[in-house]
């Protein structure tokens, strides 16, 4: 939806709609509850979408509107005035999760936009456009979306969404970072507090400032978001510390109560379900697994490793690293992935994951190092997933990713040196929307790139997101970065085009 059908941010109606929703019983509201961070969409399928709104005052208040569940009313139409309105009901917004509301409406049809709105109290929500995917058994020619990640509100404005305006994507995947928990102070815009994250208090006023951005609400208000965590958003392994899982807890609910998503985690606990799957008619499987929930430590090596170099992001490479039993999914999750590769039958085969799973090798002080954070910590399972994916036979397998801050095409080999020509998988790593990938970081990035033939590109210095194009001849994804982001009214471009072509392994540039 074009960008100026709204008033970002008022929380009113650009024009009210030919229906009115009838008048929500709203006994025991505080004064002044509305829609402050508007509207979004997310985790869709064929005949289903997840609506999300969060009553509040305003942008700043996070306490609970009420002491009681709160009824709210949507209702999904054809058309944008919400004219020809198909579904319609009543969602409690519980306080337990910051009166926030989740509606899963099915029977809806396939591949087709809808329009959705609020009220509550008297107040009207925007009205917000979503989309629905293709029928699982739909013979897809065409299918267009865009990959997303790490958006720091310190290191600049979100504006990169508002490109996505002439994408027109079926929908936009997040693979993590949404927000920061850390604060380094100096940025472009200030965090609400210095301090790290810790309470679900925190954590609630963290994603409510970054409901704020202007662009990233159009966004959401536009077009259905599929999101996933990484470790910004709720902590960074798989810790047995109880004040750390205490903390997972509430940043795993504020998560889920900020965003548009299909399950709940139950209040207090340190564990929520994160990986989805989703399969676009017979064109493309996507999967995404949870990265995060399951990983042993991402840290093997740092006694052995000069804490000084790149900040001890990166680790010089161990004989523990490479340790068979490292997981980053766990077992279970892995028997699952499998079981997706297996029975594949899609034309084009896409793991969303939020680390690169290419390898990469570095050299500092003469040794080895890895980043280890990222599928180089895991090396023994990504062997695994690969074998997988060659032993299946699994047509055109790629890894869409994040994390680095950077642009990355490559081939993903079993170990550096290997010919690009044999790679089981193509990579594409996108940059981020505004976080930063500092020189003690990107240089020994682009000093080891002669060591890794394998990698065909790599930038780090440009902001945006990767628009994927898919039909059955090719994988095409434009590079869209903008040209500033320390200021709001950045502009989108194309910088690079990749091409994967059915069959093939790696990405041409064209």
């Amino acid at each position: 939806m074009k960008r100026r059908t709204f008033l970002a941010g008022t929380g009113l109606l650009v024009g009210a709609p030919a229906v009115v929703i009838r008048q929500s019983s709203a006994r025991a509201l505080a004064h002044g509850t509305a829609f402050p961070f508007s509207v979004a969409s997310g985790d869709p399928t064929s005949d289903a979408v997840v609506l999300w709104t969060r009553l509040a005052r305003d942008t700043t208040d996070t306490s609970p509107v009420a002491t009681q569940p709160v009824s709210v009313e949507w209702m999904v139409a054809t058309d944008r005035r919400m004219t020809k309105v198909v579904r319609r009901g009543v969602a409690l917004a519980q306080p337990r999760y910051g009166h926030s509301v989740h509606v899963d409406v099915g029977g809806l049809s396939p591949d087709r936009e809808y329009w959705y709105a609020f009220r509550c109290g008297g107040e009207l929500s925007p009205v917000g456009r979503t989309r629905t995917l293709p029928s699982e058994q739909a013979d897809i020619a065409r299918f267009r979306f865009n990959v997303v990640s790490c958006q720091n509100w310190e290191q600049g404005y979100f504006d990169a969404y508002d490109g996505m305006a002439a994408d027109d994507p079926s929908f936009v995947m997040h693979v993590g970072d949404y927000i920061y928990d850390v604060s380094r102070g100096g940025g472009v815009r200030a965090h609400e507090r210095q301090a790290l994250p810790m309470t679900l208090d925190d954590y609630r006023r963290r994603h409510a400032l970054y409901k704020t951005d202007a662009a990233l609400r159009r966004a959401h208000e536009s077009f259905p978001f599929v999101l996933t965590l990484d470790n910004h958003d709720a902590l960074e392994d798989n810790t047995t510390d109880v004040a750390m899982l205490n903390r997972r807890a509430a940043a795993y609910q504020a998560w889920y109560e900020f965003q548009p998503v299909r399950y709940a985690p139950l209040p207090a606990s340190p564990a929520m379900p994160i990986q989805r799957g989703y399969d676009i008619g017979n064109l493309m499987r996507l999967t995404i697994p949870d990265t995060r929930q399951f990983r042993d430590s991402e840290t093997p090596c740092a006694t052995e490793s000069d804490g000084k170099f790149a900040f001890g992001v990166y680790e010089r490479a161990c004989r523990q690293s490479e340790a068979a039993e490292r997981s980053m999914l766990g077992q279970g999750q892995e028997l699952w992935l499998a079981d997706r590769l297996q029975k594949t039958t899609a034309q084009w085969n896409v793991i969303a994951s939020t680390v690169k799973m290419t390898p990469f090798d570095m050299r500092h002080n003469g040794e080895l190092y890895r980043y280890l954070q990222s599928w180089d910590g895991y090396p023994a399972e990504r062997n695994r997933i690969l074998d997988q994916i060659v032993a299946a036979k699994v047509p055109n397998p790629v890894s869409l990713s994040g994390d680095i801050h950077s642009y990355m095409v490559s081939s993903v080999v079993r170990n550096v040196g290997d010919d690009p020509r044999t790679a089981p998988m193509t990579e594409l790593v996108g940059t981020s929307i505004s976080a930063l990938w500092p020189e003690p970081l990107a240089q020994p990035m682009a000093q080891g790139m002669p060591d890794n033939p394998h990698v065909n590109y790599f930038e780090s210095e440009k902001r945006g997101y990767m628009r994927c194009t898919v039909t059955r001849n090719e994988l095409l994804t434009d590079l869209r970065t903008i040209d500033f982001t320390d200021k709001p009214g950045g502009a989108v471009r194309t910088s690079k085009r990749f091409v994967i072509e059915n069959g093939r392994t790696g990405a041409l540039e064209i």
